[in-house]
């Protein structure tokens, strides 16, 4: 049984730069990602510290790494790593051990 992988991104804002011009990133970024082969969901938190959590789930790895490298050259990728202080941004990809939906989202 495959697998799906959690792509968990963190990293901070680059100086002087605010959440809405972060916000100005969303719909461009979130095209891209509906535009992947493997995209299941994307979620965007920040923490009280400032650091921000970007949180997407895919179908499998090859999903999620295929994806990345495009991301890196695609003008949305751009956008976002320019608002990005690069030196904070930690990159992981995990394999799930268990998934669950809540039974209102599965049965819509």
């Amino acid at each position: 049984m495959k697998q799906s992988v959690v792509e968990l991104v963190s990293y901070q804002l680059k100086s002087g730069v605010t959440s809405q011009q972060l916000a100005a990133t969303h719909d461009a970024v979130n095209s891209f990602l509906n535009r992947q082969s493997g995209f299941i969901y994307r979620s965007l938190s920040q923490d009280e510290s400032g650091q921000w959590f970007d949180i997407v789930y895919w179908q499998d790895m090859a999903a999620a790494k295929a994806a990345g490298e495009a991301f890196m050259k695609d003008p949305a990728g751009q956008s976002l790593i320019e608002l990005t202080e690069m030196d904070s941004v930690v990159m992981r990809h995990m394999a799930t051990e268990t998934e669950m939906l809540s039974d209102s989202l599965a049965a819509a």
